[in-house]
C-alpha cells in the first residue's frame, strides 16, 4: 500500500507537478594549426584518434573543471540573475533556486546545471545546459561556449608570452656575456699591448728557432775552423767563437724575456689570452644557440597553439527536455524495488531463525 503511494505520488510529481526542463546543448573540439604528421587520412581530411584526440579530451577535462568555477559562476551565472531566471515557485518548491540562497548553495546549483562531457572516441566535448525556461538555458550555454574560447585564448596568449619572455630573456644574456667576455678581451690586448698574444708567442717562438739553426751552423763552423786551426786563438777562429758565444747569449735573453715577468711574459699573456678567447668564443657560441632556440620556440609555439572549433552552435529549445522526468520516476521505482529487496532477505532471515 505505501509503495503503491510512492509510486502515485512520484508519477503526480515527475509527469505533473514538476516544472518543465529545458536543455540546450552545444558541441566543439580543440585543435591544433597543424595535424600531426603520423595522423591517418580519413573523409574529413585527417581523423580525430590519435593525439589530436587525447589532446581535445584532455583539454575537455580542464574545461569541464574551469566552466563549474566559482569564477566562471560569478562572470556568466550571476549576470543571468538565477534569482529570476531560476526561482522557485508555490507549484514545485524543489525545483530552482530558493530565495535568499547563499554563494555556496548557488554555486552548488549552478553546478547542477551544467554538464561538460568530453567524448572518449572522437574527442569531441558536449556542453550541456539546463534551465527553468528556454532563453535563460540557451544564453546560459551561449555565454560559457565564449567564455571556454576565451579561456583558452588566453592559456595560449599565457603560454606563448612566457615561452618567447624566456627565450628572449636567454638571447639577452647571452648577449650581455659576450659584451663582457668581448671587453674583457679588448681590455687585457691593450692593456699588454699585444693584437694576438697566440701570434706574438708564435713570432718570438719562430725567431728563438731560427737563431737556434743559425747557432748550430755557426758551431758546425767553428769546428771545422778549429781542426783546420791549431791555435784556436786565430781571428778565423776567435771570430767565429765569439759570434757563437754572443748567439746563445742572445738565445738566452730571448728565452728569459718570454717568461720573464719583468719581460714580455707571453708565457703568461698567452695563458690569461686564451682563457678570455675561449669565454669570448663560447659566449659567441652560446648566443648564437639562444637565438636559434627563440627562433625554434617561437616557431614551436606558433605550432602549438590551440583553437576551439564550434561544431554545433547552441538553440533555443522550443520543447521541454523529458529524460530527466523519466529519470526520476524510474530511480524511484528502482529505490523502491531495492529497499523490497532488502526487507523480503532480512524478513527470510527471521523466518529462518
Amino acid at each position: 500500500m505505501l509503495a503503491g503511494v510512492v509510486v502515485l505520488g512520484s508519477a503526480i510529481y515527475f509527469f505533473g507537478v514538476g516544472r518543465n526542463r529545458y536543455q540546450v546543448q552545444s558541441s566543439f573540439i580543440v585543435r591544433l594549426p597543424e595535424t600531426p604528421v603520423t595522423t591517418g587520412s580519413s573523409l574529413l581530411g585527417t581523423t580525430l584518434a590519435g593525439p589530436t584526440m587525447l589532446g581535445s579530451l584532455e583539454d575537455g577535462r580542464f574545461l569541464a573543471v574551469y566552466l563549474t568555477s566559482p569564477e566562471v559562476m560569478k562572470r556568466v551565472f550571476l549576470r543571468l540573475q538565477p534569482e529570476t531566471a531560476w526561482a522557485r515557485n508555490l507549484r514545485d518548491p524543489f525545483a530552482g533556486l530558493r530565495r535568499g540562497a547563499t554563494f555556496d548553495e548557488k554555486l552548488a546549483f549552478f553546478r547542477r546545471q551544467v554538464f561538460v562531457v568530453p567524448q572518449d572516441l572522437t574527442g569531441v566535448i558536449n556542453l550541456t545546459t539546463v534551465g527553468l525556461a528556454p532563453t535563460p538555458s540557451y544564453r546560459l550555454n551561449s555565454l560559457l561556449l565564449q567564455e571556454a574560447e576565451v579561456f583558452m585564448n588566453r592559456v595560449n596568449q599565457n603560454i606563448s608570452a612566457t615561452q618567447q619572455t624566456f627565450a628572449e630573456t636567454e638571447v639577452q644574456r647571452a648577449r650581455e656575456r659576450l659584451d663582457k667576455a668581448s671587453l674583457a678581451f679588448n681590455s687585457f690586448k691593450n692593456q699588454n699591448r699585444e693584437i694576438n698574444p697566440s701570434q706574438s708567442a708564435a713570432g718570438a717562438s719562430n725567431y728563438i728557432t731560427s737563431l737556434e739553426s743559425k747557432l748550430v751552423d755557426l758551431k758546425v763552423q767553428e769546428a771545422s775552423l778549429k781542426r783546420q786551426f791549431k791555435d784556436h786563438s786565430t781571428p778565423e777562429v776567435a771570430y767565429i767563437t765569439d759570434q757563437v758565444d754572443e748567439l746563445q747569449r742572445q738565445i738566452s735573453e730571448e728565452r728569459s724575456l718570454l717568461v720573464n715577468p719583468e719581460g714580455k711574459d707571453l708565457n703568461r699573456i698567452v695563458a690569461e689570452g686564451s682563457k678570455l678567447e675561449t669565454e669570448m668564443l663560447l659566449a659567441t657560441e652560446a648566443l648564437k644557440s639562444s637565438i636559434t632556440a627563440a627562433d625554434n620556440s617561437r616557431q614551436r609555439t606558433q605550432q602549438q597553439v590551440k583553437f576551439l572549433v564550434r561544431l554545433a552552435d547552441p538553440e533555443v529549445p522550443q520543447l521541454q527536455a523529458m529524460d530527466w522526468r523519466w529519470k526520476g520516476f524510474l530511480g524511484t521505482l528502482g529505490v523502491l524495488i531495492v529497499l523490497w529487496g532488502i526487507g523480503t532477505f532480512a524478513l527470510g532471515i527471521v523466518d529462518r531463525r
